[in-house]
């Protein structure tokens, strides 16, 4: 449990951040980009929306059963050895898909691998890790970076302390494994409130904007929302608060796709990439339509072929428009090389006298 105190302030200029990324750090950074240094994530990390949807065509093929754990993971899997090989990376769940996925074989050889770190919790509840989960053991399965989900509403300071002391920590936990952290904020609305709610989406803009100011300094990059509505703003509008955006987040973003329907979410992608983001994490934008077939082959199908097609399309939005991480904070790779000592191995205990130099073959 994360005791609640006063949040630290990170002054860490975000150039020398990632001038200086250790390099646990950075070998996450480049395994989960594509070559380019842009992100082209397929997010499978959901539980409960999984539960719902596989439950939902239960119902359509007149079965009463809850799904269980295999039919999930067997889901899970297809999507990762299908769609995986149009990903620079995949996000993954401890329940269901991690070590599943890399026991079954289905992981592409050179796709990174992301694993969520949070419980699944309602939306205003403290964040909390998965039970006998932890940061430590996602490093030592070998994971390229972690990622933590944190719901906020700014307006809340009392949760809003809360939920960032628990960014806190982890981000704390991150370096002290050497392992990236992607950091998720959500909005939600209030009680009495859906997300239709002229009032939940009047304040939802301000609230990404401030959630992603005030989790910025704890992350290594940044998993964001749209801010804003294609079908309720004006693009002038929509734009300006994508440059809000883009000028507030102190690192790299990609853009969420929150469940959103494909057609929409592609144009918030072309959108958001063109104003800023490094890339995108999608799953059900890309994948919904597979619970709507009621056999088997059906599904599969749609995932080599509308799948397929829709990450492709996503991924060539990030290979036009996207800002590579690097590019962001103009870095070279010569910035990069020449940021290291000979003895940068010795971690800050520098020796009292001079490093000797062997004379062997090596």
């Amino acid at each position: 449990m994360v005791k609640t105190q006063a949040v630290e302030t990170v002054s860490v200029h975000p150039r020398d951040h990632f001038i200086h990324l250790s390099p646990g750090k950075l070998m996450g950074l480049r395994r989960i980009t594509d070559e380019n240094g842009r992100f082209k994530v397929l997010a499978l990390d959901q539980s409960n929306s999984f539960r719902k949807a596989l439950r939902a065509l239960h119902q359509l093929q007149g079965v009463k059963e809850e799904p269980s754990y295999v039919e999930i993971r067997d889901v899970k899997l297809e999507m990762v050895s299908i769609l995986g090989a149009y990903a620079s990376a995949v996000l993954l769940d401890v329940n269901y898909s991690a070590r599943q996925a890399l026991n079954a074989w289905v992981l592409p050889k050179n796709l990174g691998l992301i694993v969520r770190l949070e419980a699944s919790k309602e939306p205003g509840q403290p964040a909390e890790v998965e039970a006998g989960w932890g940061v430590e053991k996602i490093k030592r399965m070998g994971a390229s970076a972690v990622k933590l989900l944190v719901y906020l509403d700014v307006e809340d300071k009392e949760n809003t302390r809360s939920q960032l002391n628990f960014v806190r920590e982890v981000s704390l936990q991150c370096r002290a494994q050497d392992i990236l952290l992607l950091v998720e904020e959500l909005s939600y609305p209030r009680g009495g409130e859906d997300k239709k709610a002229e009032s939940y989406q009047a304040r939802v803009p301000r609230n990404i904007l401030e959630a992603t100011r005030a989790i910025g300094p704890y992350a290594d990059v940044l998993k964001l929302e749209f801010p804003g509505s294609l079908e309720r703003m004006g693009k002038e509008q929509i734009q300006e608060n994508l440059f809000k955006l883009n000028e507030v987040a102190l690192r790299p973003w990609v853009l969420l796709s929150a469940g959103e329907k494909f057609e929409i979410f592609v144009k918030s992608v072309d959108l958001a990439m063109q104003s800023g983001a490094s890339g995108f994490m999608a799953g059900r934008a890309i994948f919904n339509e597979y619970f709507d077939q009621t056999q088997r082959g059906e599904r599969t199908s749609f995932l080599r072929t509308q799948g397929v097609e829709r990450i492709k399309a996503l991924g060539a939005l990030v290979d036009r428009y996207a800002t590579p991480w690097f590019s962001r904070y103009q870095i070279t790779s010569q910035d990069m090389a020449q940021a290291i000592s000979s003895e940068w191995y010795w971690e800050g205990a520098k020796p009292k006298e001079p490093v000797a130099r062997g004379r062997g073959d090596y």
